[in-house]
């Protein structure tokens, strides 16, 4: 299997991943329930860490579809640069995340704030990680381009 099947394959889990994993967190939270914060936790990790593969990727999967007529290098690109900044805020999310489910699983004082900075990361990565997905579907699927 190359980079570019993987790209593809990869690249659904941070959008679907993240989105799982903030509710389930947010039910977590408000519900006091540990086990519910830890597994939507260890579910964001995974998704960021999907983010990243998929970001790694990324370079050979654009290699590949330039080969391929009538795709354009512009949308490409819009979705390179896009997804630069989305690997920043998935990076942060990941690393925060993995405080907090450190925090959860050792009960730390300070699992509460931390897991409320993962709740607002992921409302900001989420953007991003959607936005970078929608700009990197826009490269084979004309019917939403606009």
């Amino acid at each position: 299997m190359d980079a570019t099947r993987i790209h593809l394959m990869i690249t659904h889990l941070p959008l679907f991943g993240l989105f799982l994993g903030f509710f389930a967190l947010l039910y977590g939270f408000y519900a006091k329930n540990k086990g519910v914060r830890i597994v939507s936790l260890v579910i964001i990790v995974v998704a960021m860490a999907g983010g990243w593969i998929a970001f790694q990727t990324g370079e050979s999967a654009e290699h590949k579809v330039e080969e391929i007529a009538g795709v354009s290098h512009d949308a490409i690109e819009v979705h390179e640069e896009a997804g630069e900044l989305t690997n920043i805020f998935a990076t942060v999310l990941g690393v925060v995340s993995l405080l907090a489910l450190y925090a959860e699983v050792m009960d730390k004082r300070f699992a509460r704030p931390v897991v409320v900075a993962v709740l607002v990361l992921s409302v900001v990565s989420f953007y991003f990680v959607a936005h970078t997905a929608s700009l990197g579907g826009k490269i084979r699927h004309t019917e939403i381009l606009e």
